[in-house]
């Protein structure tokens, strides 16, 4: 069905482009997690939006590993080196439209088809966001190391060929528990020589927390939610009951040993890649510059007319890339988890 609007529009086209950017961020599961600093889990970088390039370089600053001099020792000579790790980040253009044609179309309905074509946008540009970033996040291509990976309840199932680690994950133990989180925060920071290190969340006081972030498809919260001690910790018999997680149903589902579970639809199911053909979710622990968000220019909307005004086009348009921070081979920011998942 093909549908028109009046062609007397184009003028404000300029001031939607604010407002869809605002509504598309805002709309993203990911955005609260999005920040320019360093501390952010999602880092963005707008540089590219105002010089020329097709790609931006995220640095990492190593920490110092030296021990100093104390005393009247010299320091003359016993300086040490800064070191940097670099990872560039491509942009590239992404756009999408709808064309609205007919205008008796128009008469016979009753809502704003105008506003109908920009939602529509807005929800197409939020959803490539949301799916861009989980494919970065799960990216299984690079930065693939132990200190950053885990299958099932066990570090012993890793494996150098992935296939083989994702086969050994049983549907009998290897289900998200709470037991498995903490093993997760302890491989981000225990494992590997350089730590993921937590995300920074602002509390209620107005004072900054320190937590990491797992992102789990619901199958996997369902086994979590299942967990006595996850439920213990997370329902306060002094609220509502309406005011429980496991009633309203909301994205974050609650918090176990410093780690902020939420859920997220999207999250991959490799079907039967475990053993016995059980399916496999892939979650991930993330933490600061887990990926990094460019953008060589900002969402921009617009708006043509063609055929004397009796086709009306709608454009959604940005110049942006997306990936998973990656330093010496290893992911920076991202513990890599793979539970059994079965349908229900």
């Amino acid at each position: 069905m093909t549908h028109t609007i009046e062609s007397t529009h184009g003028a404000s086209a300029q001031a939607w482009s604010k407002e869809v950017m605002k509504e598309y961020l805002n709309h993203n599961p990911f955005y609260n997690f999005m920040g320019a600093d360093s501390n952010s889990l999602i880092q963005t970088n707008e540089e590219l939006t105002k010089q020329p390039g097709d790609a931006i370089t995220v640095q990492l600053r190593s920490k110092l590993t030296g021990n100093g001099v104390t005393g009247a020792a010299a320091l003359k000579g016993q300086e040490e080196d800064l070191i940097f790790h670099t990872q560039k980040v491509e942009v590239d253009t992404l756009r999408h439209g709808v064309v609205l044609k007919g205008e008796m179309s128009e008469k016979r309905v009753a809502f704003n088809l105008r506003n109908q074509a920009r939602d529509a946008l807005v929800d197409w540009a939020c959803d490539r966001l949301k799916n861009d970033i989980i494919l970065a996040l799960t990216d299984t291509t690079v930065g693939r190391d132990r200190s950053r990976y885990i299958y099932g309840s066990t570090d012993a199932n890793w494996d150098d060929s992935h296939a083989t680690a994702l086969a050994k994950v049983d549907t009998a133990t290897d289900k998200l528990s709470t037991k498995l989180i903490s093993i997760a925060k302890r491989k981000a920071t225990l494992s590997g020589d350089r730590r993921v290190r937590p995300f920074q969340i602002k509390a209620k006081d107005g004072k900054y927390e320190e937590v990491f972030v797992m992102f789990a498809h619901p199958f996997a919260v369902r086994d979590l939610m299942e967990d006595v001690a996850f439920r213990e910790v997370n329902t306060n018999s002094s609220v509502a009951l309406a005011e429980s997680v496991f009633v309203h149903g909301q994205k974050v589902k609650g918090m176990w040993d410093g780690v902020m579970i939420v859920e997220c639809e999207d999250m991959p199911v490799l079907a039967g890649a475990g053993e016995a053909g059980a399916d496999v979710t892939h979650c991930v622990l993330a933490g600061a510059q887990a990926a990094c968000v460019a953008w060589g220019k900002k969402t921009n909307y617009k708006e043509d007319s063609d055929d004397y005004g009796h086709e009306n086009g709608f454009a959604i348009d940005e110049i942006r890339g997306v990936e998973k921070l990656v330093f010496n081979g290893v992911d920076h920011g991202v513990v890599n988890i793979f539970v059994a998942s079965q349908e229900d």
